[in-house]
């Protein structure tokens, strides 16, 4: 009895800040997303100039910088649900904080501090591939072993962008952003494939059963798979045809999981919406195949519905582990959402029909990124850094 009154003693030592992995991160790629974003709208309005190659720097910021932040912390908190086992917390997770900071600066100092931030950014991948994949192991929790495997291609992927910048591989730069997003894609389209009918069945009035379909998860992953290695690496007419099959795919299971309650509850329209915004990303790249579209849509319609998507489940995760209620989010999230979704109009739609306006456009949603992730970040703070509402230790 003393042992255990000593052992919840040191852990109540611990600041809240520090008891839960999503506290850390979600706070970092909150503020991050903001000002990464910022950075970049300086770059591309010229505002400011750099001697890097400032498009790489934001597909790797976005991806490798907030999106991983996003990750990491929402599995540092599910794997602690899926084996229950404490992840880590204290010290070595606010290490994981300070060097995600140390490579999101040293990255915007140019390429002499190339070695640093490769380091800096290992350190932090490796570390969380290792805290996350400890507890999977210990537990047993076979079924989430993938979940190791999408971390180690990050990992894989980042060398690959370092080394393209040393000049060690041709085209690495290329190859790491790329392999790391579509990897993102995978990853979020095997949580939506979890989350999104578990989610609407629980928090609509009625009774709702909502159906799935086996083959269409096999035949999702697969051809997903298949799309990803053919738009990197051959770009042959494998890619339009695995686009209209995983267009038609997904719209079945947007059509399955659809209901209309959906629209009072933005967390459950943000999740829904942003899987409109992928499967409509799959219809471009099939489009772009046959009428050339601006530069970059479709790539940038994943991307918007990844800011969506995270922003959402960062939103929902926070609520819950703190103590609060998923079901009565802060007022201000609807007009957050809609930020977002403004945000992609402009970026996707208008760019495409009024591409005479472009940098206009992007500017906007540039902007609206920025408002939309300071407003979260103004809100959820405190959640970050008091203590469950609740009374329960973490």
């Amino acid at each position: 009895m003393e042992i255990k009154a000593i052992l919840v003693e040191d852990k109540s030592k611990i600041p809240a800040f520090l008891r839960s992995g999503f506290r850390v991160l979600f706070f970092a790629a909150g503020l991050g997303s903001s000002l990464l974003m910022l950075a970049w709208l300086l770059f591309f309005s010229g505002q400011i100039n750099v001697e890097f190659n400032t498009h790489y720097w934001h597909a790797h910021e976005m991806i490798f910088g907030y999106t991983m932040a996003v990750i990491v912390g929402f599995l540092l908190t599910a794997t602690q649900n899926w084996t229950k086992l404490k992840t880590t917390n204290g010290y070595p997770l606010l290490s994981l904080g300070v060097v995600w900071l140390i490579a999101r600066v040293l990255l915007v100092m140019g390429n002499d501090y190339v070695f640093y931030q490769l380091i800096a950014d290992l350190y932090f991948l490796v570390f969380s591939l290792l805290f996350i994949t400890t507890p999977i192991i210990k537990a047993k929790n076979w079924q989430n072993l993938p979940i190791v495997f999408k971390l180690l291609t990050f990992t894989i992927a980042d060398i690959l962008f370092y080394f393209g910048i040393l000049g060690y591989i041709e085209n690495g730069q290329y190859l790491g952003i790329y392999i790391a997003f579509y990897t993102v894609v995978a990853l979020i389209l095997m949580m939506i494939r979890r989350l999104i009918p578990f989610f609407i069945e629980n928090a609509v009035s009625k009774d709702t059963k909502l159906k799935n379909s086996k083959l269409l998860d096999f035949s999702s992953m697969v051809l997903f798979i298949v799309f990803a290695i053919d738009a990197i690496f051959f770009k042959t007419s494998i890619t339009p045809i695995s686009t209209l099959l995983l267009f038609i795919i997904h719209s079945i299971r947007m059509f399955y999981w659809y209901d209309s309650e959906i629209w009072n509850k933005p967390l459950l329209w943000g999740l829904y919406v942003a899987y409109g915004m992928i499967n409509l990303a799959f219809l471009l790249t099939l489009i772009n195949h046959f009428i050339t579209l601006p530069i970059n849509v479709a790539i940038h319609s994943f991307a918007m519905a990844i800011g969506l998507i995270t922003l959402s489940m960062m939103s929902r995760i926070s609520l819950g582990h703190t103590g609060r209620n998923v079901f009565v989010p802060p007022k201000a999230l609807g007009a957050i959402f809609s930020m977002l979704v403004v945000a992609f109009i402009f970026r996707i739609i208008a760019v495409i029909f009024w591409n005479e306006y472009y940098q206009q456009f992007i500017i906007i949603s540039q902007a609206l990124w920025i408002i939309a992730f300071g407003l979260f970040v103004f809100i959820y703070s405190k959640m970050f850094f008091q203590k469950r509402v609740d009374g329960l230790f973490e």
